[in-house]
């Protein structure tokens, strides 16, 4: 679980190795020593963009909707009882993989997503090709939907049960051998001043499996009792909810969870950073919030959500840098806009000069995915195609 305790500068830099320790490069070598091209894991949830000849660029070349609402349970329950005739759709929240480890690894795409009304559940849909088309017909064991990890029912009497799960973010990890997925849920156990929408975890060995586990301890204080990797704190500037967050595992084998923290004093959300050695128990960086409409970056005075993390190496000083991006909005939730910032500490993060993005964000994280000189960025029901710069090889 994540813990408030303060730990110095000088001990967190110390036991989260940022100056060292690379386990995994972004090239190895050969059996007659020639170097070989191998970029970093996009399954571990970091691009890899050593190779950016100049700045990331801001403009998208294409953009493509690949989520729509066609299910029964991809509607909201809560005052809606005239499905498919009335109501929004909120479907989208995207996270993808492929699925290149595991006891099967078919080496397919496959794409988490919700919505956030009531009664939601987590969803998938596998393709073939990073662009789709994503197929909703895989085979759920006991299900005859597609669902993965289908919402808790509090009172499935009640059509304005607010039970939900949405927000997947799904990591691969090699230590334990396990696919996780990070997601939110309702709460229905929380009071009136603290974590109604915590942060937890489902494992599986095998993605084609679509056989998900649900972490769960004993003497829980939720409803369900799913423990709360990624809970609310104490502190007011996540003292409500804990969502909406996405993890990723460094270079270095670190963990990093990049959090969005929701209020009880109804200001705009803000976001800070976690560590951790396993991707189950984090610890909260002590400077949190760390990006926010108050940080004196000239940020915009809204609503703050997380984007997806890049590595862009290690220059001459040594220490690694990487590209953090993250959505702004207007007051109060209006025109979510990506942005870039570059650190080496996820403490000391610089707002990229050029500003935000031309192109319209949507609620929820941003999943990133390379394959050669583009970038795909998952946002809402659309994946946006990024151009890279890059060096040519010599």
């Amino acid at each position: 679980m994540s813990t408030d305790n303060p730990v110095s500068r000088r001990n967190f830099i110390k036991t989260t190795a940022w100056a060292g320790l690379y386990a995994t490069r972004h090239s190895t070598v050969s059996a007659n020593g020639t170097a070989v091209d191998k970029r970093l894991d996009n399954n571990y949830q970091v691009v890899d963009l050593t190779d950016l000849d100049g700045e990331l660029p801001l403009e998208v070349v294409r953009t493509r909707q690949i989520l729509r609402q066609t299910e029964d349970w991809e509607h909201s329950t809560w005052k809606n009882p005239k499905w498919p005739a009335g109501g929004g759709d909120t479907v989208g929240y995207p996270s993808v993989v492929r699925n290149t480890h595991g006891p099967r690894p078919d080496q397919k795409y496959y794409l988490f997503y919700a919505h956030h009304d009531p009664r939601s559940g987590i969803g998938v849909a596998v393709s073939s090709s990073i662009t789709g088309p994503y197929s909703k017909r895989v085979r759920v064991p006991g299900r005859s939907d597609n669902q993965v990890v289908p919402s808790f029912h509090a009172d499935s009497r009640n059509p304005d049960d607010p039970s939900h799960n949405s927000s997947p973010w799904v990591v691969w990890d090699p230590k334990s051998r396990l696919w996780l997925m990070y997601f939110h849920f309702f709460n229905h156990a929380h009071t009136a001043t603290t974590n109604y929408q915590p942060t937890a975890l489902a494992t599986t060995p095998d993605l084609a499996s679509h056989k998900w586990t649900i972490f769960t301890g004993k003497n829980q204080t939720t409803v369900p009792s799913w423990v709360p990797v990624l809970p609310t704190t104490r502190k007011s500037w996540a003292n409500s909810a804990s969502s909406y967050n996405t993890v990723h595992r460094l270079p270095d084998g670190r963990w990093l969870a990049f959090i969005r923290g929701t209020s009880n004093d109804d200001r705009p959300t803000r976001l800070g950073f976690a560590t951790s050695r396993d991707g189950r128990r984090f610890r909260n960086f002590p400077q949190n919030p760390i990006l926010h409409a108050g940080d004196g970056g000239g940020g915009r005075q809204g609503v703050y959500r997380p984007g997806f993390i890049g590595y862009l190496g290690k220059p001459t000083s040594g220490r690694p840098r990487y590209l953090v991006a993250w959505q702004e909005s207007h007051p109060f939730d209006g025109d979510p806009r990506l942005i870039f910032g570059y650190t080496s500490d996820f403490v000391t993060i610089k707002r990229d000069r050029r500003g935000h993005v031309p192109w319209k964000g949507s609620d929820g994280s941003i999943s990133a995915w390379r394959e050669g000189e583009l970038l795909y960025l998952f946002s809402g029901k659309s994946v946006h195609e990024v151009r890279l710069p890059i060096r040519s090889k010599t």
